[in-house]
């Protein structure tokens, strides 16, 4: 599988971080950062999704756990945020291990999601990973205002409960997934900030499928490469 890459210089990595740390607004430490080392659009939404401050990305790098500290628990999946994810690498798009230890795209694509030839690819990649990892019950939760979020809900109640025989599972639309699962009781699947900070564990399941079904992993945000 053939997958783009970019090579963001570690230094401008750094001082986002340095300034994030510091207090300065994302906005305008993005400006100052991608201005001076003349990075692109896709340069500037990788380092604004991928780089936070040391304190931050340590907090929720404790709070993450492996496929096999999932098996039998309840796990709540952000289904678009991990479904996107997904499919930018089998669409050869970018994707990268953001400080706070999970991985993330630069599609920017969440609102205006639409099902693509790889949809299906995707999917099957996700499920078969929950089907390895053994929760004892999954919530999965879709953004209701996406289009095609009820029939893809309505096929997906059927095939969980196919890949995972026994286990408890729910597939639900809500009008943000983010609210269900700031408040979910369990360990989330997602990569958005909001929901990494209020959960108390974090599965990185894009990471995971992507790495039992294709063998990737997700180079460091800022990380060199050989040349």
């Amino acid at each position: 599988m053939s997958i783009a890459s970019i090579e963001i210089p570690p230094e401008a990595c750094s001082e986002y971080r340095f300034l994030l740390s510091r207090g300065y607004p994302d906005t305008g430490a993005l400006k100052l950062v991608g201005d001076r080392y003349r990075l692109s659009r896709l340069e500037r939404n990788c380092l604004f999704r991928g780089t936070v401050d040391d304190e931050t990305a340590a907090r929720r790098r404790r709070k993450i756990v492996s496929p096999g500290g999932s098996c039998g628990a309840h796990l709540g999946v952000d289904w678009y945020n991990v479904l996107i994810t997904v499919e930018t690498y089998l669409k050869g798009g970018v994707l990268f291990l953001a400080d706070d230890g999970v991985t993330r795209d630069a599609a920017a694509v969440h609102g205006s999601w639409r099902p693509s030839p790889v949809t299906e690819a995707a999917t099957d990649a996700i499920i078969s990973e929950l089907g390895r990892i053994g929760p004892e019950r999954i919530d999965v939760f879709l953004d209701a205002p996406v289009a095609f979020s009820g029939e893809l809900a309505a096929a997906l109640r059927g095939r969980i409960g196919d890949a995972v025989p026994g286990a408890a599972y729910e597939v639900a639309l809500a009008a943000s997934a983010d609210w269900p699962l700031k408040r979910y009781q369990g360990i989330v699947a997602s990569s958005d900030s909001v929901v990494l900070d209020s959960a108390s564990k974090v599965l990185d399941l894009a990471r995971h499928a992507l790495q039992g079904r294709y063998g990737f992993n997700p180079a460091p945000i800022g990380a060199r490469r050989s040349p």
